[in-house]
């Protein structure tokens, strides 16, 4: 059952549900106005028989009053003149007629009027079959007598309305509830219009392509934003693949040359005969290779553990202040081999809750690079504060200085690309570098200031060198 057809039955059920609440409410409603309108109707007659009714002694009693009946010495009599279809009469107080006009004779009726001191309602019975409704109100006439006055009035055009406004209501729901299918089957099949070409769309679209977009002029409703939000996926997955693609293939290139360069040593060397010197020195250069390709496995594998959250960190109160005086230590041989002068400053304590390792591999990468692209001369200054900002958090705010080269303005929003090298922007030289040199230590280093709740800022002028801007909460946060 598609969507269309349980809409339409769902619209139809309720309504019906509707409709038959409604149908009662009017039914109730008509039937018990007729009835107050009726019973207002007999309790104005019995007010003027009772109205009429006079008491009088024997010796004033006239021959051409319309009714009479003695009552031991008192005489009681009705000056009453109903209207059309109303019947009456007047009992004493054991329920015996003292005027009976013979309405009522052979009536059935529900029970007798003996409870004299109540109004009574009821419906009756006439002789003819005539259906009534049947008022019965007690008088009293202090120091004159007592009785009770029975009207009733036929309610046939009562139930000749309750037939048909069932009539009514049993023509009129089911046309309406058929109108209203119909109406719902229409409604539901436009509303679902844009979903079936959303449904046809997305099936001609398969990872081979995904530059196809919807691309449906539609308001800015529930199926519109579906729409819009669909075609953002699509944007999102080719993006996705395409850097999947280029990740697949610069990976594959970056280990197809240390590669290609260490089978071509091999064979080179075994070529013919060689000394043990020349021996050495493959031997040496091969591991030189090899260093280089599992540093770039390494990177790749910490890569893709980054990217499934597989990475978790392991949070411990450290100093950062001597965090970073002893990587400065470390990679001091390597900046006075190329005459680089490497500066710290920092206060002695800056406590900071971060993963050691995570924060220390961080800090190499990025203090490596500006020691690795400066030239002879250049001096490369590592300054650690403490800073409250973003939203007033405390955050540790270190800045790795050089006055190398500087980086192209154009390659500053891709530097943390995964593979991508400004080579013309900054010369390399991969020979005493501690990492891969494919392109991916930037990407690393992105990814752990992320990973701590922190990120990298950069700035950079051609030929006045580089800034690196690192902020990371004191507070690291506790999962990742």
């Amino acid at each position: 059952m598609n969507i269309r057809l349980r809409l339409t039955l769902w619209y139809t059920a309720i309504l019906f549900f509707i409709l038959a609440i409604f149908s009662v409410a009017v039914y109730i409603g008509l039937t018990r106005s007729l009835l107050e309108s009726i019973d207002t109707h007999l309790q104005r007659e019995a007010g003027q028989v009772i109205g009429g009714i006079k008491f009088e002694g024997v010796d004033d009693h006239s021959e051409d009053e319309e009714h009479d009946k003695k009552s031991g010495e008192v005489e009681i009599e009705a000056e009453y003149i109903p209207e059309e279809g109303v019947f009456w009469r007047i009992l004493d107080a054991e329920g015996q007629p003292i005027i009976d006009p013979g309405y009522f004779d052979g009536a059935s009726f529900d029970s007798a009027p003996t409870k004299t001191d109540q109004v009574q309602v009821e419906y009756a019975t006439l002789a003819s079959g005539t259906a009534i409704r049947l008022y019965t109100v007690p008088f009293i006439f202090e120091r004159q007598g007592a009785g009770i006055v029975q009207v009733a009035e036929s309610y046939q055009h009562l139930q000749e309305v309750q037939r048909q406004l069932v009539f009514l209501l049993a023509l009129g729901v089911p046309f309406t509830l058929l109108a209203a299918s119909a109406g719902g089957w229409f409604l539901a099949a436009n509303a679902l219009a844009p979903i079936d070409r959303i449904t046809r769309t997305a099936q001609q679209i398969s990872a081979d392509d995904l530059h196809q977009r919807l691309n449906l002029k539609l308001p800015n409703d529930e199926v519109g934003r579906l729409a819009a939000t669909f075609d953002q996926m699509l944007a999102r997955l080719e993006d996705a693949f395409e850097r999947q693609k280029r990740f697949i293939a610069d990976a594959s290139h970056e280990m197809r040359t240390p590669l290609t360069i260490l089978k071509g040593d091999v064979e080179v060397t075994l070529n013919r005969p060689r000394s043990a010197e020349v021996y050495r020195e493959t031997l040496e250069m091969v591991n030189q290779t090899t260093d280089r390709l599992t540093a770039l496995v390494e990177e790749l594998f910490l890569l893709a553990r980054a990217d499934n959250n597989q990475y978790p960190l392991q949070l411990q109160d450290l100093n950062l202040a001597g965090l970073l005086t002893n990587e400065v230590a470390n990679l001091m041989p390597q900046a006075i081999k190329k005459n680089v002068a490497l500066n710290l400053d920092t206060p002695d304590v800056l406590p900071i809750k971060a993963d050691p390792a995570k924060l220390a591999r961080l800090f190499i990468n990025l203090i490596d690079n500006a020691i690795k692209y400066s030239n002879s001369g250049d001096a490369v200054t590592i300054t650690a504060t403490i800073q409250n900002s973003h939203a007033s958090v405390a955050h540790a705010c270190v800045t790795i200085a050089d006055t190398g080269p500087g980086i192209p303005h154009k390659h500053l929003p891709h530097i943390f690309d995964r593979f991508y090298r400004a080579d013309k922007a900054r010369s390399r030289n991969i020979e005493n570098t501690s990492g891969s040199g494919a392109g991916l230590g930037l990407s690393i280093v992105q990814w752990l200031a992320q990973v701590h709740g922190g990120h990298i800022e950069v700035n950079s002028q051609v030929g006045q060198g580089t800034t690196f801007t690192v902020w990371l909460p004191l507070e690291a946060p506790s999962k990742k």
